[in-house]
């Protein structure tokens, strides 16, 4: 221990005495285990930390496909989830959930919620209990919806002032009285994704009495379900036994599972469902980090190389006196290591500030809540720490302990160079830090020719001058408290709306639509092709946006044939659809699809729907987001539509958002006063919420391809400046007999060429390799693309260039007179 004491108390001298080699190392390494620390809290929040309910191995996300069709997530219905509670025999609980918006009235004005309705053991299932009061339990059932109300520890603080007394007090909801039961603790979310943000409110009901529409196996109108294996039951007997189930059900009820649908039940691990699509974007993240850690490694092992050199007469010295060898590798590593836990330390107060704030994560991560430094985070950044310090360190240790006593002494005394050896160790260090470079930055390049190619991509409209405002219609349970469940009610509200909102100043054309593009908000709908029977067995699914007639003219649509909806498509007119151009070829690919017939079934509709009449055809809009090819889409007229929940205005207009907001509030608003509107937006700024997770990832990367750029070309820098003032004598005695200053710097720059030229080489080689395991992430791009392939090596290449000029140009410079009196 005294001995240990003695090397740390003389490896922080050391450290003090050279603060420009501490400073620029401490801030190299920093800058890397800040990084990894950052994302590694990340990754082990949203992907490594089980979650936190009871019996998280054994919970599941069920939901139900039509193989056939290859249609996903087409809900389940009431009977189906009978089935799966009673007649699986693979879960202890099942429970639905069915999420979205819901309007808070009562107050001074009327705020948007997000609620979840969920079965009565939902909580009990996931473990849960309340913060203060209760949460749903047996005495909670009903055929609807239940009079209790659990809230959550949010909108408790934000709307109540955290007051014990909220217990018991009543709250409107979609204009239905709810008593509040309980509050949620403060780290409970619900684990799934919903329509924009945080469940604030959960209710309770049985999905079989109003507002629902009477069960029916055909009529899925739960979006899926949680639900907790049995003991001893694995995921993948799970799924066999469900799929031997789903064969037995449609045996059973051949009528509402079509031959060709392929109707089956799937089981994933709720934790797998929860963040399966961020999986390869967070591993690219945590790959890039550790790359970062690398090359920061690399740069601070030449920097100890370069340093270790003007220590040979003392470690000769130290040697001669007596030392093992095994001293000095220890004394040298224990300068390694004070320097890089100094280094981590700083690191991870500056990730932590960073993690503090979370500005730089986009919201659609999910789990971004239990971010935290908790003791993994700190124990994996203490041993990114010592590998490090471990790392950069013992090659120079290693080389400087094997000073010849006689020669270090001699050419200490005389300033000489470095030993052979040395250079060629430090050459390969530099050649490796090319190779890393080059790795990052031709993910970084991939990734951001994804990104650029979707912001260049055609959306089928015109996003420009664009503004759209968000509002929800309520639901109250008693359908004849429902003012928009009338048909002429409905369609007066929104013709009135758009006839307000277009008489706005600035605002040159409104409209009104259930779905926004990119957004993908839009209703999943089971479709029938009249003179396609074959298709039609098989259970197509579509997804359907209602518009009024201004809706393609706002958005600058593309008509390919036929016509746009006109005020004359009214309730008890010929039923109309338009559908884009991929839908019709895909329906009627050798025919005109104007004139020919679908039926749409809405929930709760008659079993036999009436025929629509396709009279329109418009170019493709990609409604389910700039990289989806998207599934059928057919668009109807709003006034045709029997009831309408999620509505967006959107209008053509010179104003702002900012500016556009408080005039359709008000408008909104004088037409229903409790109308909460909210997510007023650029559809500019739509796209770009679309692309946050792209976005995020390439900038990122692209941040950190910066980064390598820079440490590798300081790198060059320093091995070429370094070799430049240790060969000073050579530098003279070649231009003493005769070299030119053109010729000595072209043998400094060709020096850190080739060494990059061949870092580059392999990590070209490297990059091959590696670029296909980010296929996932990229769109329009291939892995090896030959645009990144080639601009990385050039513009690697230019940098190093530069780096090699200063070095090469104070070569040039030396004086033969003053290298050989020096020498």
């Amino acid at each position: 221990m005294t001995t240990l004491l003695q090397d740390m108390r003389y490896g922080l001298r050391l450290l003090w005495k050279s603060p420009g080699f501490t400073i620029v190392a401490m801030l190299s390494l920093a800058l890397g285990v800040g990084a990894n620390t950052a994302i590694f809290s990340i990754v082990n929040a949203v992907l490594l930390r089980s979650l936190p309910f009871s019996h998280p191995d054994r919970l599941v996300k069920i939901g139900a496909n039509n193989r056939g069709v290859g249609a996903q997530d087409i809900g389940l219905s009431v009977p189906e989830l009978d089935d799966l509670r009673t007649r699986a025999g693979v879960f202890d609980q099942v429970a639905a959930t069915l999420g979205g918006p819901t309007n808070l009235t009562g107050g001074e004005h009327p705020q948007r919620l997000e609620l979840l309705e969920v079965s009565p053991n939902y909580f009990s299932m996931l473990g849960t209990s309340a913060h203060i009061g209760r949460v749903f339990g047996p005495g909670d059932e009903a055929p609807g919806f239940a009079e209790a109300a659990v809230i959550s520890d949010s909108l408790w603080a934000r709307g109540f002032g955290r007051d014990p007394g909220v217990l018991g007090r009543k709250m409107q909801l979609d204009n239905d009285p709810y008593t509040i039961v309980g509050v949620l603790p403060p780290a409970f979310r619900h684990p799934g994704g919903t329509v924009a943000r945080d469940v604030e409110v959960w209710v309770t009901t049985g999905f079989r009495a109003d507002p629902f529409p009477k069960p029916e196996r055909s009529l899925r109108q739960v979006p899926g379900a949680i639900g907790l294996l049995k003991p001893g039951i694995s995921l993948e007997q799970a799924q066999s036994r469900l799929d031997a189930f789903a064969s037995q059900l449609r045996a059973e009820y051949a009528t509402d599972y079509p031959a060709g649908s392929g109707w089956s039940i799937e089981v994933k691990s709720l934790q797998e469902s929860l963040v399966g699509n961020v999986r390869p974007m967070l591993l690219v993240l945590m790959g890039a980090v550790v790359l970062i850690i690398l090359l920061a490694s690399v740069n601070i092992a030449n920097l100890l190389l370069a340093r270790a050199s003007g220590r040979h007469r003392e470690m000769a010295v130290r040697l001669a006196l007596g030392a093992s060898r095994s001293r000095m590798i220890r004394q040298l590593l224990t300068e390694s290591v004070i320097l890089s836990l100094a280094s981590g330390i700083v690191g991870v107060l500056t990730a932590m500030a960073v993690l503090h704030s979370v500005l730089f994560l986009p919201g659609r991560i999910p789990r971004l809540a239990e971010v935290q430094a908790d003791w993994a985070v700190l124990g994996f950044a203490l041993l990114v720490s010592l590998l490090a310090g471990l790392g950069f360190g013992l090659v120079p240790a290693l080389q400087s302990s094997k000073a010849e006593i006689a020669v270090a002494i001699r050419e200490g005394a005389r300033g000489s160079g470095t030993s052979g050896k040395t250079n060629r160790l430090r050459g390969l260090l530099i050649a490796s830090e090319s190779a890393l470079a080059v790795v990052l930055m031709v993910g970084a390049g991939l990734l951001l020719r994804t990104l650029w190619g979707l912001l260049q991509e055609n959306p089928g409209f015109n996003p420009s001058r664009i503004v759209a405002a968000n509002l929800y219609l309520p639901v109250p349970n008693n359908p004849d408290m429902d003012r928009y469940n009338k048909p002429e009610m409905l369609n007066s509200f929104v013709r009135e709306t758009v006839r307000r909102v277009h008489a706005i100043p600035g605002v040159e054309q409104a409209s009104m639509t259930t779905d926004l593009p990119v957004a993908h908000l839009s209703r999943r709908r089971s479709v029938n092709i009249e003179d396609s029977p074959d298709e039609s067995g098989k259970g197509l699914v579509s997804e359907v946006t209602s518009v009024t007639p201004e809706y393609f003219k706002v958005l600058q649509a593309s008509l390919v044939r036929g016509r746009f909806f006109a005020e004359d498509d009214q309730p008890g007119k010929q039923l109309v659809v338009i559908v884009d151009e991929t839908t019709a070829r895909t329906f009627w690919p050798d025919r005109d699809p104007i004139g020919r017939r679908l039926s749409i079934r809405n929930p709760g509709g008659a079993a036999n729907p009436p025929w629509s009449t396709v009279v329109g055809v418009i170019a493709d809009i990609k409604n389910d987001g700039l990289d989806q090819s998207g599934s059928p889409h057919f668009y109807s007229p709003i006034y045709q539509v029997p009831r309408l929940l999620n509505l967006s205005v959107t209008v053509r207009t010179s104003l702002s958002a900012t500016r556009l907001e408080p005039l359709i509030r008000h408008e909104i608003q004088a037409v229903d006063p409790d109308l909460p509107v909210f997510n007023v937006r650029s559809m500019n700024e739509v796209i770009d919420g679309s692309l946050a997770s792209r976005r995020f990832s390439a900038e990122l990367v692209g941040v950190f391809a910066v980064v390598a750029l820079l440490l590798a070309s300081v790198g060059i820098y320093g091995l070429l400046a370094y070799m430049v003032g240790q060969r000073a004598h050579e530098i003279g005695v070649r231009m003493a007999l005769g070299a030119m200053p053109s010729t000595i710097g072209k043998m400094i720059v060709s020096r850190g060429v080739g060494l990059a030229g061949i870092g580059v080489g392999v990590g070209l080689i490297l990059s091959g390799i590696m670029a296909p395991l980010i296929s996932s992430l990229l769109y329009g791009v291939r892995p090896l693309d030959p645009e990144v392939f080639i601009a990385v090596p050039l513009i690697l290449m230019v940098v190093v260039l530069l780096a090699s000029y200063i070095p090469a140009r104070r070569a040039a410079r030396v004086s033969p007179i003053v290298a050989l009196r020096e020498s």
